[in-house]
C-alpha cells in the first residue's frame, strides 16, 4: 500500500515544483523537462510590441513558456487572444534571454513547442489542415528544432513546411 502512496506525493511534489508543467513540454521530441528561470515580463511585453498583433485590434495573450534544456534558448508562445483552436499562434524565441525573432515570420494555428533535447534546442511542432481535415483535426505535421547558434540569431535545423513559412 505504501506505492501508491509514494507515487503519488511524488507527482504532487513535482506538479508542486513545476515539473512536467506545460510550459516546457516533453512530447515526443523532449527530454526531461527543466525548469528555467522566468523572461522578465517587460522583455516580453517589449518582443510583443515588435510584432504585428494576429488580426486587428485583437492582441495576443501568453499562454505558456519555457526553455531548452539548458536555458539558453528560451521560448513564449502567443495565442489569439479569445481566439480559437484554430487562431493564429505565434512562437517567440530569445537567445540567452535577448529577443531574437519569431519562429516563422507569420502566425499559423495549431504551432506549439514540444520539447528541449539538446542545449540550447527547442523542437516546434507545426500543424496545418489539408483538404478534407475537420478544422479542429488538421493532419499534416512537422517538427521543427531551433538551435542557438553563436554571434546568430537561433535559426531552424530542419526545413520549415511550405504550408508554415508562407
Amino acid at each position: 500500500m505504501r506505492k501508491p502512496a509514494i507515487a503519488l506525493a511524488l507527482s504532487a511534489a513535482a506538479v508542486t515544483a513545476g515539473i512536467g508543467s506545460a510550459a516546457v513540454g516533453t512530447g515526443a521530441a523532449g527530454a526531461a523537462p527543466v525548469s528555467c528561470p522566468e523572461l522578465p515580463q517587460d522583455r516580453i511585453d517589449s518582443a510583443i510590441r515588435t510584432i504585428a498583433p494576429p488580426m486587428p485590434g485583437v492582441p495576443w495573450r501568453v499562454t505558456a513558456m519555457g526553455g531548452s534544456v539548458d536555458c539558453t534558448l528560451n521560448w513564449v508562445r502567443l495565442d489569439t487572444d479569445r481566439g480559437t483552436g484554430s487562431s493564429p499562434v505565434q512562437i517567440l524565441l530569445f537567445d540567452h534571454q535577448k529577443f531574437a525573432g519569431t519562429a516563422t515570420e507569420k502566425p499559423n494555428a495549431f504551432t506549439s513547442v514540444v520539447g528541449s533535447s539538446a542545449p540550447g534546442q527547442i523542437t516546434v511542432r507545426f500543424r496545418w489542415l489539408n483538404s478534407g481535415d475537420a478544422n479542429a483535426d488538421p493532419t499534416g505535421h512537422a517538427d521543427v528544432r531551433y538551435q542557438v547558434l553563436p554571434q546568430d540569431t537561433p535559426q531552424p535545423l530542419d526545413p520549415i513546411p511550405p504550408q508554415v513559412a508562407r
